[in-house]
């Protein structure tokens, strides 16, 4: 997914491409075994979908901290 989101922002610059992990979220897919609530999960992927133009675009980001693709 890291890379696959690197190619799409280098193919297509008039958009700001990112991808994120929300993190441990208590939801039915991890039998609500999670640490985060389901709102501190969606934090991050609303921070992203508001981002200014201009922003960075082929990021990961482990919830709402740039992370390397390492």
């Amino acid at each position: 997914m890291n890379a696959y989101t690197r190619v799409l922002a280098k193919k297509h610059r008039s958009f700001i491409i990112n991808c994120v992990c929300p993190g441990y979220v208590k939801t039915d897919i991890t039998l609500n075994s999670g640490y985060l609530s389901v709102n501190e999960g969606a934090e991050s992927p609303v921070m992203l979908s508001l981002l200014p133009n201009g922003s960075p675009t082929g990021l990961f980001y482990d919830r709402k901290e740039v992370s390397p693709f390492e």
